[in-house]
């Protein structure tokens, strides 16, 4: 016999959702009623985070268990019956969970998470996207959106410059300028760093050494390709009603297939050209300087480095300035998607011909130092990020004061820019933990501070070393926030527990009563995180210090100095030890975040467990299609918004009625489905949301998509919309809704049920049980009678469609995933 799932709740006798109240169970006679003959529905579950193997969401197991717990119950064989929530009801499930945990490699996405949190922070903007803005509107969207693309391409470009920086830098320059040293130290590399190799001349070792930053671009280019075309699907067969409520009801907002194209296309060229670039100024400066001497190599010969650099400069503007079109028309789209193809094609073109400028022998040319130019893109680089993420602040701000989407937005319109800096910083740490951590190794020297014997001392760029302090203070936060949260959900639960013993009817000591005050005080947490994203920007603020200190004591007059001396100055001893020690600690700390995401990708080869838990990450993270940042992980939702919304159709036109049940992010999949059905199926789906993050979380984080006013507009939609949640779910919440869609101003109201479900459903054990009810938080939600209950109100609900004409439709074309 196959083994039963492991339900929390068992699917045989109902109990009832709360002591006083019990909910009407599969064979009450409303139910019964609903049942009429030749009544065809559907109850299509959608399933949340992490997903399942089909048959337990569905339920189909033969063994169903009637008593007692996931360790030790009773069981007996399933009844049809057992099968229907609903009598009469058939039930499907939308299994999703292997687009994000089904392949094991795909847990290797994680190392991804920077470019993912680019691409968030551009759907978190605080204002509308609805039609027509003028003025301090349309100017502050586009600069928030133009600031998000250009944060997300300096990711790329940071990512090709740490590649760069051990393959170029650290083996192909610094190594062979210590030739003796280096051989001795790393015997491997003599084919660079002996002086008798004919690889050791420098434009030849740099083209080896090119190798490693040209395999990540490769590599990302081609998962890009491949995610594209495995998680995109065909658009136009059901043909959406759009409002202006409603942004996800555009028509083509789950297609971004051509967005995605050109924009991959531009980070692309820009990647090459920063390769290219690495590869041509220490020739161009070698050439210009011999000339300026009088003993060029070749007469004339810095003449095509200038024309090559001039060129690849104009190519690689053109590409970065081609990220901040928007697609507001398919033609126009389709014309910039063939300019930045001509564009990356073009930085192909120079990048060959560089590497041939390059490998033209240069008598007298040897490696001296670093490799000249790194240091200062580098430098740049993070000028230039510093930079748009206070852009970003302002054009939030902005947005927020004066085109402000509703009044439950997250940290007052800043969790974008947050969101943003974060992904920067993590981009930053990740990349300085593996420069520093490649030079220790390819060094010998054991670490920074004590050279051994046989040790080549190679020094990666210093603005590496803030980042590593950086690490180390976010490492402090964290602990701190920790800490906090522990102390606070103490509070909370000794708080909560006069109104846990009030709600049973039993004592305040009482061990259960503690336990469940506990559980409904983490239910709480979630309220706390706008306060724990901003602890965590502070290492970010105190780099801004730090620098502003160095450059007013002239620690930066000739570029940043390492973070040690820089921070401390003159003073030596405790200050400077300090600070050397924190840095160190934190170049560890990046290598072990490095390390343990590369562990948890190799345990999800063998552990389908470890590789759920690691898609259930990218459940929340890659919801949204990217429009920022190409190359991060794919959107699920672009292909599993269209399956569903073709399937309802499709179900819907056949007579069938449909009752989509989302829990948690399958909630969120299964509005965006109701937003992009067409007119026809109105009247003939209906909707529960159980333990679903809708107004909690996406209301006010992605306040331009969601909110009351939106909800209004899927309530509108649908036959009849409920939504449990609990108060021990840290996830779910009430949803609250406009009463008229039409009039952002209009009152305030709670999609039924208001109240919460009761969690337990009892305090004590039930009868013929020797143990009391789990305490369910966040899961189990269709084995709770409330839910039975839920489904048989909304399948019997007449529709709810205000009008004869349906929703309002919005005027004109216009790109879906751009703001005005």
């Amino acid at each position: 016999m196959r083994t039963m799932p492991d339900h929390s709740v068992p699917p045989g006798p109902r109990l009832p959702s709360s002591p006083t109240a019990p909910a009407p169970l599969a064979d009450d006679p409303p139910a019964q009623e609903a049942a009429a003959p030749g009544a065809d529905r559907v109850e299509l579950r959608v399933h949340g985070v992490s997903g399942g193997r089909a048959e337990e969401l569905l339920d189909v197991e033969p063994a169903v268990r009637v008593g007692g717990d996931r360790s030790a119950g009773f069981f007996r064989w399933r009844r049809e019956p057992d099968t229907e929530t609903v009598p009469g009801m058939r039930r499907e499930i939308f299994a999703w969970g292997n687009l994000t945990s089904g392949s094991a490699s795909r847990a290797f996405w994680l190392l991804l998470l920077p470019f993912m949190l680019l691409n968030i922070s551009y759907w978190m903007r605080p204002g509308r996207v609805d039609r027509g803005p003028r003025g301090v509107r349309r100017v502050a969207n586009n600069v928030y959106g133009a600031g998000v693309r250009l944060l997300a391409l300096s990711l790329t470009v940071l990512i090709v410059l740490a590649a760069a920086g051990i393959g170029m830098d650290l083996v192909a320059w610094q190594c062979p300028a210590q030739a003796q040293e280096c051989v001795r130290a790393r015997p491997w590399l003599a084919f660079l760093a002996a002086p008798a190799s004919p690889l050791s001349a420098p434009g030849t070792a740099l083209l080896i050494g090119a190798l490693l930053p040209a395999l990540v671009v490769v590599a990302l280019w081609r998962l890009s390709r491949r995610t594209a075309s495995d998680y995109e699907v065909a658009d136009g067969r059901v043909r959406a009603e759009p409002s202006d409520a409603a942004p996800l009801s555009k028509p083509g907002f789950w297609n971004n297939s051509e967005t995605m194209a050109r924009l991959r296309s531009a980070h692309i060229a820009v990647a090459v050209g920063t390769v290219a670039a690495l590869l041509l100024v220490p020739a161009v400066g070698y050439d210009l300087e011999a000339h300026a001497l009088g003993e060029p190599a070749l007469p004339g010969s810095w003449v095509p480095g200038v024309l090559l650099a001039v060129l690849l400069a104009a190519v690689t503007t053109a590409a970065t300035v081609s990220v901040l079109v928007p697609g507001v028309d398919p033609r126009w789209n389709a014309r910039a998607d063939l300019l930045c193809r001509v564009l990356r094609d073009l930085a192909l073109g120079l990048a060959a011909v560089v590497a041939l400028y390059t490998f033209w022998p240069r008598p007298g040319w040897v490696a001296e130092g670093r490799l000249p130019g790194a240091t200062s893109m580098l430098n740049t680089l993070f000028t230039v990020q510093g930079v748009l993420v206070f852009v970003l602040v302002g054009a939030a701000l902005a947005l927020h004061t004066v085109d402000r989407a509703h009044g439950f937005t997250a940290m007052r319109g800043m969790a974008g820019p947050a969101t943003a800096a974060l992904g920067v910083l993590l981009g930053g740490a990740f990349s300085a933990a593996l420069v520093f951590q490649g030079s220790v190794w390819l060094s010998g020297c054991g670490s920074f501070a004590t050279e051994e014997a046989d040790c080549v001392p190679l020094v990666p760029p210093e603005i590496y070393s803030w980042l590593q302090l950086a690490i180390a203070l976010e490492a402090v936060v964290v602990l701190v926030v920790a800490a906090f949260l522990l102390v606070r959900l103490h509070a909370v639960r000794r708080a909560l527990i006069p109104d846990v013993a009030e709600h049973y009817g039993r004592g305040e000591d009482a061990r259960r009563t503690r336990d469940i005050a506990h559980a409904w005080a983490v239910g709480r947490l979630t309220d706390t995180m706008p306060g724990v994203v901003l602890a965590l920007l502070l290492p970010v603020l105190a780099l801004v210090g730090l620098a502003v200190h160095a450059a007013l004591t002239g620690g930066m007059e000739t570029g940043p100095a390492p973070a040690a001396s820089a921070v401390a100055g003159g003073m030596e001893g405790v200050a400077l030890e300090t600070i050397s020690t924190l840095t160190g600690i934190g170049s560890l700390l990046g290598a072990g975040a490095l390390v343990a995401l590369v562990w948890i990708g190799r345990s999800a080869y063998r552990d389908r467990p470890t590789r759920q838990a690691v898609g259930a990450l990218w459940d929340v993270g890659t919801f949204w299609p990217r429009v920022a940042h190409p190359l991060a992980p794919p959107s699920y939702a672009e292909r599993a918004v269209p399956q569903l919304t073709v399937r309802v159709a499709h179900l819907t036109g056949d007579g069938t009625t449909v009752v989509l049940s989302g829990h948690s992010q399958g909630s969120v999949l299964a509005a965006a489905t109701v937003w992009q059905l067409p007119k026809d199926c109105l009247g003939r789906v209906s909707l529960v949301t159980h333990g679903s993050p809708l107004d909690r979380l996406y209301a006010r984080y992605f306040p331009a998509y969601f909110g009351p006013h939106s909800f209004a507009d899927l309530q509108r939609r649908t036959s009849g919309w409920r939504n449990l949640w609990r108060r021990s779910d840290a996830i779910a919440g009430p949803v609250r809704v406009r009463t008229d869609p039409d009039d952002r101003n209009s009152e305030l109201t709670v999609v039924e049920p208001r109240e919460p479900l009761t969690d337990p459903v009892a305090y004590d054990a039930p009868p013929g049980e020797a143990r009391r009810p789990e305490i369910l938080g966040h899961s189990s939600y269709t084995y709770d009678p409330a839910y039975a209950e839920a489904l048989w109100r909304v399948s019997t609900e007449e529709a709810q469609v205000t009008g004869e004409e349906g929703p309002v439709s919005l005027e004109g074309g216009g790109d879906p995933h751009q703001g005005p």
